[in-house]
């Protein structure tokens, strides 16, 4: 009872500022694209396989992290996430050709994999309500929207006034450092694993069959969930300004924008739908709704390409797409597996890892024959998605529905007990 009455404040204002430095190490590779692949005389393809290095170093350590997360505390694996960023954007500048540049594309992987389980089981821990903890977590987005809206302003900036793009990853360094003292001196939740829905659910399961949730179900569904719904949003981020070169409608300069008008999108929707899962509207509902809207939004892109479409199609896929809708699935997970959240929250960044690790190198490869191609990929992913999140749905509401049933009983045997 006692963490509920301490003021986390400051210590989830530090973990937002993290993501807001993640939301730029998501993107600061393909915004300089072009800087890069003349630094390291590589190819746009070579170039693409050290953005794919940043979901190969989620691959690898994922795991690990969950189990660190569990075993160790939150805070020293937010304090090894935030250092292995550091490696990242210091290391991409010293990198001499795309070989080491894609050995350090790892460590933004690895900070990646050590934030995600730490501060989402930190904010659930901090604040055990089930509508806190998942608006916090969809606030997470926010933050790393701020982020992916302030880094293409800035590269545009640069290229205009010919300044050297390294200043940037400099500048994240040195946040993230001052960043990693300040939050060395706050202290964290206790960790607390929530097993009464499970326990309760296991003393009656043989009398009242189907009540437990399923992994190879519902859990398998929505880590299909986390795969498709980060490879839409990161398809887009990664593609719109070449589709938009690619069909003549911009330039290099302009096309960036696009990702900024992605973001504003992104960050208002945060917002949003915070204030909607508040309200009581459940996430699962959310998570269909926003993947078939922007499904519709990739088709109308693709079939009716102008420089207003783009514009709408960039906005609204930053609302929909990547309005916080990932982290209310990992939300819906973490509620439905509640023993070793930091484990279940691995398995959940590992799908997100091998889209993020296979999707660049991919669709690089499609860039070779036709820009079009990626978005058409994006197009039958987002499509998974939509099946996924219905499948979600239905599972939550039996599920949970099961759970109240099971409630109900255990109220009746203690009054017949009194």
């Amino acid at each position: 009872m006692e963490t509920k009455k301490k003021n986390y404040t400051p210590l989830i204002g530090s973990l937002y500022t993290n993501f807001i430095f993640q939301g730029m190490a998501a993107i600061i590779l393909s915004q300089n694209l072009n800087a890069l692949r003349d630094s390291w005389q590589a190819t746009v393809q070579q170039v693409t396989l050290v953005i794919s290095g940043i979901g190969l170093g989620r691959v690898l350590i994922l795991y690990f992290a969950g189990y660190f997360s569990d075993k160790f505390g939150r805070k020293k694996t937010v304090q090894l996430g935030i250092i292995s960023y550091l490696i990242f954007f210091m290391g991409i500048l010293m990198s001499q050709n795309y070989l080491q540049g894609l050995f350090f594309a790892l460590f933004a992987g690895f900070s990646n994999a050590f934030l995600d389980t730490s501060t989402y089981p930190t904010l659930m821990e901090a604040y055990p309500n089930e509508k806190d903890n998942s608006s916090l977590s969809v606030l997470n987005k926010a933050f790393i929207s701020l982020g992916q809206f302030i880094l293409p302003l800035l590269t545009r900036f640069m290229l205009d006034h010919e300044i050297y793009f390294g200043l940037v990853f400099i500048g994240c360094a040195l946040g993230l450092f001052l960043n990693l003292l300040y939050i060395s001196r706050l202290s964290f939740p206790e960790r607390v694993v929530i097993e009464e829905q499970s326990s309760l659910v296991n003393e009656h399961e043989a009398t009242i069959k189907g009540k437990q949730p399923l992994f190879k179900v519902e859990g398998l569904a929505l880590l299909v969930f986390s795969f498709t719904c980060v490879s839409t949003f990161n398809i887009f981020i990664l593609w719109v300004p070449s589709f938009a070169e690619s069909l003549n409608l911009m330039n290099h300069s302009n096309s960036l924008v696009l990702v900024s008008a992605y973001s504003i999108g992104s960050f208002a929707s945060v917002f949003l739908t915070s204030l909607i899962v508040k309200r009581g509207v459940a996430p699962t509902l959310l998570l269909v709704w926003c993947t078939l809207i922007s499904l519709f939004l990739l088709i109308g892109m693709t079939l009716f390409p102008s420089i207003p479409m783009f514009l709408v199609g960039s906005i609204g896929i930053g609302v929909f797409a990547a309005g916080g809708i990932w982290q209310l699935g990992l939300a819906v997970l973490l509620e439905l597996f509640s023993k070793g959240k930091g484990r279940i929250t691995s398995y959940y960044s590992i799908a997100t890892s091998v889209s993020v690790m296979i999707i660049p190198y991919i669709t690089g490869q499609l860039e070779k024959i036709n820009v079009s191609m990626i978005f058409g990929l994006n197009i039958a992913l987002t499509a998974i998605g939509v099946v996924a999140a219905v499948i979600i749905r239905y599972r939550y509401k039996k599920v949970t529905s099961d759970w109240q049933e099971v409630n109900e009983k255990m109220v009746e045997l203690k009054e017949l007990v009194d």
